[in-house]
């Protein structure tokens, strides 16, 4: 694994992503609804975090395989499945630029929120459709640049030097419908939605506090800047904060996200 993959994973591993895994499940639900899974589907979900999606798939009867490069966020999956009272799951320590299985293997294939930070773009995008059956579909749901996440986004990158990050792809740009077109070669039937994800909070700095301990990223990002400049925090939550008060409405921050549904040629 070279040393930007391992990074990534150590950054992922810092995490405790239950209570906004359960925020976001609802987005898993859908995509799944508009990839028309049925029981008869074989499924690999990319990046699968925690398993919202693989679960909720296997939820509707499908052969599910969860792939992830974090164990730990595998080792979570394994407990959300229990939870779930669902069983044969198989998940599987890989990398979303290098996937472990033959041309051709799954009829769907999967990601939210997950395989969008992996470094490499291009080989991803060629790995999920290579695994994809002739005629199969492709499904994911992005965060799109221009609304709160992405411009949360832009707003950490200025913070910290980002190389060894998870945005040191800006993958962001997979929220980008013109830059998914770029990536996606060799499918066909290209379809687009947008939709809004509502994150519960009681006060702006909840969600602050919430991302600061809960987040991987950004308690990474918060142990870098103590060792640097501590100062530069509370620059940073201010400029956090200020960037989310639009999206902030009846105590939610609305998180818009976009979904792409392709078919392999």
């Amino acid at each position: 694994m070279n040393n930007s993959n391992q990074n990534i994973k150590g950054t992922w591993a810092l995490g405790d992503y239950r209570s906004i895994g359960r925020v976001i499940a609802p987005v898993s639900a859908k995509l799944i609804r508009l990839v028309n899974v049925n029981s008869e589907d074989t499924i690999l979900d990319v990046a699968c975090g925690f398993g919202n999606t693989a679960i909720t798939a296997r939820r509707k009867g499908a052969n599910v395989t969860g792939i992830d490069i974090t164990p730990e966020l595998l080792a979570l999956a394994r407990v959300e499945e229990s939870i779930a009272e669902v069983s044969g799951i198989e998940w599987r320590e890989g990398n979303a630029e290098n996937l472990p299985f033959e041309d051709d293997s799954f009829d769907i294939v999967l990601s939210t929120f997950g395989h969008m930070f992996a470094p490499n773009q291009e080989r991803t995008a060629k790995e999920m459709i290579r695994v994809l059956k002739k005629g199969g579909r492709i499904g994911f749901a992005t965060w799109s640049p221009e609304l709160a996440i992405g411009r949360v986004f832009s707003i950490v990158s200025k913070y910290v030097s980002i190389p060894s990050t998870p945005l040191a792809s800006s993958p962001i740009q997979w929220g980008n419908p013109d830059r998914v077109r770029e990536l996606l070669g060799g499918v066909k039937e290209i379809f687009f939605e947008r939709d809004t994800i509502n994150y519960p909070i009681l006060s702006p700095n909840h969600y602050w506090q919430e991302m600061t301990t809960k987040s991987g990223f950004m308690i990474q990002l918060i142990q870098a800047l103590q060792k640097e400049n501590n100062t530069e925090i509370e620059s940073l939550r201010k400029d956090y904060l200020k960037t989310l008060e639009p999206y902030i409405h009846d105590n939610v921050v609305r998180m818009g996200y976009l979904l792409t549904i392709a078919t392999k040629e």
